[in-house]
């Protein structure tokens, strides 16, 4: 069933239509069920450490990822728990790449996992995440 929406996607994460957001873009692939995509993130999305991406809008990127998957596979749900480990700083301007993987469904739990990693290859952040399936609304 696919995911309907009434009203414009303002989404932080994926939608071009949000003057402030990631606008993120996101590839699947239906063969390994892993989406992934690249991001360069700027000066506004910086935390407390100078030239250094803000926790938060990795925890945000990781969580789109996975998102990604479930809404390829049109599943309706919503974060149910994010689990993130933080192994390095994530620097502004620079290249980032984003990948998520499924792992399993039970029942109306989807668990997936994902990963960020810089331009050689390094492991910034690692996320697992369970999303919760919605009752579709009549």
């Amino acid at each position: 069933m696919a995911v309907m929406r009434n009203k414009k996607d303002l989404s932080f994460g994926t939608s071009p239509d949000n003057p402030d957001g990631l606008k993120l873009n996101l590839f699947y692939d239906e063969d390994t069920k892993t989406a992934y995509g690249e991001v360069r993130l700027g000066e506004t999305m910086q935390g407390h450490r100078p030239d250094c991406v803000h926790p938060g809008i990795i925890g945000v990127m990781l969580d789109e990822v996975m998102m990604k998957i479930n809404q390829a596979m049109n599943l309706d749900v919503v974060t149910g728990e994010l689990n993130i480990r933080y192994l390095q700083q994530a620097k502004i301007n620079e290249p980032l790449y984003l990948r998520g993987y499924f792992v399993k469904r039970n029942r109306r739990i989807i668990e997936n996992r994902a990963e960020l990693e810089d331009d050689i290859g390094k492991i910034i952040a690692r996320a697992k995440g369970k999303y919760i399936e919605v009752d579709p609304v009549n």
